[in-house]
C-alpha cells in the first residue's frame, strides 16, 4: 500500500510525535454573540475602578499647588481636579452592577502605573480585559505614542509603549491566573490601547486551562510581522468603518515606501530612510479582520459585518465620513462597536435561527 503521507522514517517519526500531543480543543472560532459580550465588557473597563490620580479630600495638596499659582491658573487647576476626581468605590458598585447584567463577575482588578485591567468570569469561562487609552491619562497617552519598534523576548520587534505598558502588570496577571483551579478557558479583550494590550497578553501569558480567543476592537498595529507570526491564540480583530486607530502605526508597505522616497532627498535623505526603517519599519495587523460597514444616522440595524474588505473600500469609508469630522473619531468609539455587534447578532441569531 502506498504510504501518502510519510515516505520515510523520520517523517514517520514525525507525524506519530505531532499525535501524541492534545489537539487544542479550546481555541474557538468566531461567534456573534461572543464578539459583542467582549465589546460589553471591553466598554465596561473604562469604567474608573482604580484609584483618582489627586482627590479634592487631599487638601493640604491642593491648598499648596493654589498657593504657588495664580488666580487664573487656579480656576483651571479646579476644573482639572474636577476631572480627575472620582469615588472609586461608586465606580467599582457601577462596574458591578453592569456586570451582573451580563451575568458575570470580578474576580481580580489590576492597576500598576496607569495600566488597567481586569479579570471577571462566569459559569463557562474567563475573560481578561484591558482598559483603553483615556483622554486624561498621561500614561496611556505615552504609551501611544513610544511607537519604536524593540526587540521582543518572544521573537520579533513589537511596539515599544505597548510593550512596556503591559509590563506593568505582566507578572500580576500571571500569577493570578496561575493560581486559578476552576477549569474554565480565558477569553482576552480589549478597545484602543487595550485591545493593543490584549494583544500582547494573547501571545504571552499562559494558562492551563488554555486560552480560548483574543477579540479586539478598533486595535492599532502592534508588532512586526514575526512577532505576529509567533501568536497561537486565535485573534479576532474588529474594524468599524473609517476608525483611524486601526491604520496606526503605518504598515510595513507605508513604511517602505516613504523610505524609499527618502533615499532621492540630499544630503538627509539616507539617514531619514534608515530610521524610518529601523525604528518604525515592519509594523503588521494580528488576527483575523471583521469589518463592520458605515451607517447613517444611527440606523445600526443597517450594518453588516464583513470577513474580508478591499483597501480601495477602506479609503472609500475614509472619504465617505470626511464630510462629517465627527464620524471619524465617533467611529472609534467602542459604544458603536457594541451597538452594531448587538444588532448582527440578534440578527443571525433572532431572525435567521442561526447558532452563532
Amino acid at each position: 500500500m502506498e504510504n501518502v503521507l510519510a515516505t520515510s522514517s523520520l517523517e514517520l517519526q514525525n507525524i506519530k510525535s505531532l499525535l501524541s500531543r492534545d489537539i487544542p480543543t479550546y481555541r474557538q472560532a468566531y461567534s456573534d454573540r461572543t464578539s459583542w459580550i467582549m465589546a460589553c465588557l471591553s466598554e465596561l473597563a473604562y469604567i474608573k475602578f482604580n484609584e483618582p490620580i489627586i482627590s479634592k479630600n487631599n487638601e493640604r495638596l491642593v491648598k499648596t499647588v493654589s498657593e504657588l499659582i495664580d488666580e487664573n491658573k487656579a480656576s483651571s487647576l479646579s476644573k482639572l481636579i474636577d476631572l480627575l476626581d472620582y469615588d472609586n468605590e461608586k465606580e467599582k458598585e457601577k462596574l458591578k452592577y453592569n456586570l451582573d447584567i451580563l451575568n458575570m463577575k470580578i474576580e481580580k482588578l489590576f492597576d500598576s502605573n496607569g495600566t488597567q485591567a481586569m479579570l471577571v468570569s462566569n459559569n463557562k469561562f474567563y475573560v481578561l480585559t484591558f482598559r483603553g487609552t483615556e483622554a486624561t491619562s498621561i500614561a496611556d497617552i505615552k504609551s501611544d505614542m513610544r511607537a519604536s519598534t524593540i526587540h521582543c523576548e518572544t521573537g520579533g520587534k513589537i511596539h515599544e509603549g505597548f510593550s512596556d505598558a503591559f509590563s506593568e502588570v505582566h507578572i500580576e496577571i500571571q500569577e493570578y491566573i496561575n493560581s486559578l483551579e476552576e477549569k474554565k478557558p480565558l477569553f482576552i479583550t480589549g478597545h484602543s490601547l487595550g485591545a493593543a494590550l490584549a494583544t500582547v497578553a494573547a501571545k504571552k501569558l499562559n494558562f492551563s486551562h488554555g486560552i480560548a480567543a483574543c477579540y479586539t476592537y478598533g486595535s492599532p498595529r502592534v508588532g512586526d510581522e514575526e512577532w505576529v507570526t509567533n501568536i497561537k491564540t486565535p485573534i479576532y480583530r474588529l474594524v468599524n468603518s473609517a476608525d483611524p486607530v486601526t491604520m496606526l502605526p503605518p504598515g510595513a508597505d507605508t513604511i517602505n515606501l516613504f523610505a524609499w522616497l527618502f533615499k532621492f532627498v540630499p544630503y538627509i535623505g539616507k539617514s531619514i530612510s534608515t530610521t524610518l526603517l529601523s525604528k518604525f519599519g515592519g509594523y503588521y495587523h494580528a488576527g483575523d479582520m471583521r469589518f463592520l460597514t458605515d451607517i447613517s444616522d444611527d440606523k445600526y440595524e443597517d450594518v453588516e459585518l464583513l470577513y474580508s474588505v478591499s483597501f480601495p473600500r477602506r479609503i472609500r469609508a475614509y472619504l465617505t465620513n470626511l464630510a462629517s469630522f465627527k464620524n471619524i473619531p465617533e467611529d472609534h468609539s467602542i459604544t458603536v462597536y457594541r451597538k452594531k455587534l448587538n444588532f448582527i447578532a440578534s440578527d443571525k441569531n433572532l431572525l435567521k435561527g442561526e447558532s452563532e
